[in-house]
């Protein structure tokens, strides 16, 4: 597909430049020195998701005050780094790169707890990676991060320069992702499903994953079209085309784009039938505002679930974290206390040897049937959980409200109310 091949082009070119033409050198550096070792966080503390990055980095805080600021017998330092562009708000590849070399750089660095955005972690990782140092994701869902299917040239080798897996993502990536959503469309009676994705290099694979679990439960993808969200986007040739095609669904795999509500509402007029279905990425705060009539028929997948579905233990630690910080915390401060715990959990176990990078990176990987505050789960080979739910949300008074998730392990699903 020609435009998944410009944003994997793109991409190379992202990261040729904050890597270098040299590429990224393998360290021989095997401990951390000292009997302090330091944590470090790279998120977006500025611009439009700075309130999740808050909540992750004040639940790592959490976790490593319940522990005393200690993992058996070292003092954990914890360093909290902005990969936001100030002017923009929005991540930037060079300054993730600089948070990267800094982690990676540090001889007292045992653990990198980052990114929120997958294209970041795409900066990072062969960074840390080198370094021979664990990294654990509150989220990047990207398949490429941990597999082949789907994915890029390459991918996932290139981002593990030294040949060993050391990246952990905490929540469910694009593969159960689709399988939830495809288990959701199947449940709402599709048969006939159109997809799309916005030319993204790292949203084009989650749309194939899709068309390829829809035609496996036996609907009918009629065509996987790639165009753009932007503002100024023309849409009216391809709603044609979908109003035209037979299609009971449409779904898009996307960032957020500015044109995307208006697509949303342009297919909403040419067939006021059409179930639309996105990826969480697509839905910014104003999205769910401007879909009009679309609304009523609109589906948002999402990793993040109401606290009613996490563990009894998520309401003890959402507890303290009002008490420390003064305001609610949510899912994604879950999410940080548990990368914080994992770490930290690894580096306790590991005793006297806490201080080596790759001993502390095996017991992460070794972790089974884990009982934490977002679920029990395993963690696999290649870095991905056995967490396996994924959530809906529904658009009720421009707003979004959960709606219904779904456990691809078992198949079982649970509703809102």
């Amino acid at each position: 597909m020609l435009a998944r091949g410009l944003g994997l082009v793109a991409l190379a070119a992202v990261l040729l430049g904050v890597v270098g033409c040299g590429g990224v050198a393998v360290s021989d550096v095997a401990e951390a020195t000292g009997g302090q070792l330091t944590i470090y966080s790279s998120l977006p503390l500025q611009g439009p998701t700075a309130g999740i990055s808050e909540q992750i980095v004040d639940g790592e805080k959490l976790a490593l005050a319940d522990a005393g600021g200690r993992a058996g017998p070292f003092k954990i330092e914890y360093s909290s780094l902005d990969d936001a562009n100030p002017t923009s708000g929005q991540w930037e590849p060079g300054l993730t790169a600089t948070n990267a070399k800094i982690a990676a750089q540090d001889t007292s660095t045992i653990a990198y707890l980052g990114e929120l955005d997958s294209a970041a972690t795409a900066v990072s990782l062969p960074f840390i990676n080198a370094a021979g140092i664990l990294q654990v994701s509150p989220a990047s869902p990207y398949v490429g991060l941990t597999s082949s299917l789907d994915a890029g040239q390459d991918e996932p080798e290139r981002f593990y320069p030294s040949g060993k897996r050391t990246f952990v993502r905490l929540p469910p990536g694009d593969v159960v992702q689709a399988a939830a959503l495809v288990q959701l469309l199947a449940s709402r009676g599709v048969h006939k499903l159109y997809v799309l994705d916005d030319q993204d290099a790292f949203q084009v694979p989650l749309a194939d994953i899709v068309a390829g679990d829809a035609e496996k439960a036996g609907m009918t993808v009629l065509a996987h079209d790639s165009l753009s969200t932007q503002a100024n986007a023309v849409f009216s040739g391809e709603v044609v085309k979908i109003a035209g095609s037979g299609a009971q669904a449409v779904f898009l795999a996307g960032a957020e784009g500015k044109g995307t509500a208006r697509l949303w509402r342009e297919l909403a007029r040419a067939n006021p039938d059409l179930l639309l279905a996105t990826s969480g990425a697509t839905a910014g705060e104003s999205f769910p505002s401007q879909l009009g009539a679309a609304a009523a028929n609109t589906y948002l997948s999402t990793p993040v679930l109401p606290l009613a579905l996490y563990p009894a233990s998520a309401r003890g630690v959402l507890r303290r974290y009002r008490s420390v910080f003064g305001q609610e915390g949510g899912p994604f401060a879950l999410y940080g206390y548990e990368a914080m715990t994992l770490v930290l959990d690894a580096i306790r176990s590991a005793g006297a040897r806490g201080n080596d990078r790759q001993t502390v990176i095996e017991r992460v990987f070794a972790t089974r049937e884990r009982n934490s505050v977002i679920g029990r789960y395993s963690v696999q080979g290649d870095g991905e959980t056995t967490l396996s739910r994924y959530g809906f949300d529904r658009v009720i008074g421009g707003r979004t409200a959960f709606y219904r998730a779904i456990d691809v392990g078992t198949g079982t699903s649970r509703s809102a109310g």
